[in-house]
Formats: C-alpha cells, structure tokens, sequence
C-alpha cells in the first residue's frame, strides 16, 4: 500500500482514502496509487508520519472522478466501494488548500450509511488527498423482502445496538477469502415493513433482533473463521423466550439441513450475552461446546449447561 506509517489504535475496521489530481497524468512524476486509490485497510486507525505531513505544505488541485480501491478488509462489501467512488465523483474536484472544503467533502464521505467515522483530510504531494476512514463491520445479515442486507454492531458500552447497512444480496453474505470465506448468520424476528420500518443506515430496534445480534457478535469473538465455516448458513433465533424444557433462554442456532433432514442442525444457546441472568452458562463455555460439537458431528447440541446434551 505504498509507504505509510501504522499506529497502536483501537481494533475497528478502518480505510483510507488517497486522492489525486488531474497532474497525475505525467509518469513518473506521481506515487504507485496514483490516479484516486481508496485504501479500506482493516484493524487499526491509518495516519501518515511526520514527515508526510511536513511535506503537505502546499494545496493542489485535487481531481475525484477518477478512482480504484483496494482493500484488505474482507467486511468491506463490493459495493460499498461503488457507492464510495460516486459519492466522491459527485464532488469532482477539491482544493486541498481549502481547509472548509476539505471539511465538506469528510462531512460528506461520513455521511455514508457504511461508514461510521471520517479523519481528517491531508494532502499527500504532489497531488493526492488521503482520508481515514473506519467502516462498519457486518457481523450478521437480515432478510428484507427477497434481498439480504448486512448488520453491524455499535460498541457502546453495556448497550447493545446495530445498524442495518446496505448491500443488498441474493443470499447471506460471505465474508473472507478462500476456504476461510464464511456466511454472516441471518437474524431471526426482522420486520422490514409497515410505518415504522427501518431505511439502510438506522438503528435496529427489534428486541429480539438485536439479542440475535448480540449472539452473533459473540460467535465473532469466540469462534474463528474455519469454525463459522463449518456453520455454513446459519439463523440465529432469540424471539422465543423460554426454551422447549419450559426454562429462560429460548435463543437457538438453525443451521441449513444435513443429508435427509429437512429440518437441519439444531444448537440450543439460551440467553444471548446482553440478557444472561443469574446461573447462565458463560458464554465462552457455550461456544467451547459448540467448537466440540463441531468436530464431533451433531444434529441437535444443548450447550447451555455445563454438559452440552446431545439429542
């Protein structure tokens, strides 16, 4: 990705826009990146040294309607990167001497339903324009009509929320590359109709939705990509609230069906993190079970007590 200094920062998807202007059509002249490339780099806030900035003295003329991404993020979803290239066209060119443009054209990059925050714009000589950036991370997925959109969660504290992301897909999406790609499970109790339903880029409200999310967040933390693997499509289900032994916890995995049965592979979680009381089975215990049942083979795994009970 070209020279570019990476430091210590919170573990959050993360990108970085380069820029450049229409002098990018000398050779030679101009970095590797050059015309616009987009950078969307994964885990950690992306600034520019010391030195890079010194040398960011003078403004330039700063052509947008050309660009290309790269990424090395797998959350970051093919058309996220479509969207992002004609929002940035739609400006066409900015002065990168400007600090107000400059502001302008950050406030309306994080407009972006993706894209959760924006740093500020810098000008990397002699015509390019960088812009960090840190996207949402889709962790599940919902079915709206006959389409799948992504959801990501919102760290905030004990609380838990999620925002519905766009992207809309054939089926559940599949993240990662190769043998590692996996499918984002689906979550259960979304209801993408009537006055009240969500537009791409609100706030989930469901309940039960966001206690599914909040599993799913979990199974991100706790399992690695060869266990979501071998999940294959998953529905996380927390819109019952007592499980079919009469006691709290309805929330349960449906995994997509195995040989002859149709009903497919059953895992009984019980409280989802957000709602785990008193004598609840930590959930790091749950998912080592599920990791077991996994390598063992199952049809229907209880993971809820010590003992996960196979059936």
């Amino acid at each position: 990705m070209g020279s570019q200094a990476h430091a210590p920062a919170p573990p959050r998807q993360t990108g970085l826009a380069w820029t450049s202007s229409s002098r990018a059509g000398v050779l030679g002249s101009v970095p590797v990146w050059v015309p616009l490339t987009i950078v969307l780099a994964g885990a950690a806030w992306v600034w520019r040294t010391a030195e890079n900035e010194a040398r960011s003295s003078t403004g330039a003329w700063v052509d947008l309607t050309r660009s290309a991404l790269f990424t090395e993020s797998p959350g970051a979803l093919p058309q996220w990167s479509e969207t992002l290239r004609r929002k940035l066209a739609e400006a066409g060119q900015v002065w990168a001497d400007d600090p107000s443009a400059l502001e302008d054209l950050c406030s309306t990059v994080e407009q972006l339903p993706f894209v959760a925050e924006v740093g500020p714009a810098r000008l990397i000589r002699p015509d390019g324009l960088d812009i960090p950036l840190r996207l949402h991370e889709p962790i599940a997925c919902v079915l709206w009509g006959s389409k799948f959109f992504p959801v990501a969660m919102i760290t905030d504290g004990d609380n838990v929320r999620g925002v519905l992301l766009p992207g809309a897909a054939d089926g559940p999406h599949r993240i990662g590359f190769g043998e590692e790609a996996y499918f984002l499970p689906r979550l259960a109790g979304f209801d993408g109709g009537g006055p009240h339903a969500p537009r791409v880029g609100d706030e989930l409200q469901n309940g039960s939705v966001l206690a599914a999310l909040d599993i799913a967040h979990s199974m991100h933390e706790h399992l690695d990509a060869k266990d979501r693997v071998r999940l294959g499509r998953s529905l996380i289900d927390a819109t019952k609230e007592d499980a079919l032994d009469g006691l709290p916890g309805g929330a349960r995995l449906e995994l997509e069906a195995v040989g002859d049965q149709a009903y497919g592979r059953l895992i009984h979680f019980g409280d989802a993190p957000c709602e785990a009381g008193p004598g609840e089975l930590p959930e790091e215990y749950k998912w080592k079970h599920v990791r077991e049942a996994l390598e063992k083979g199952f049809n229907e795994v209880d993971v809820r007590f010590d003992k996960a009970e196979y059936k």
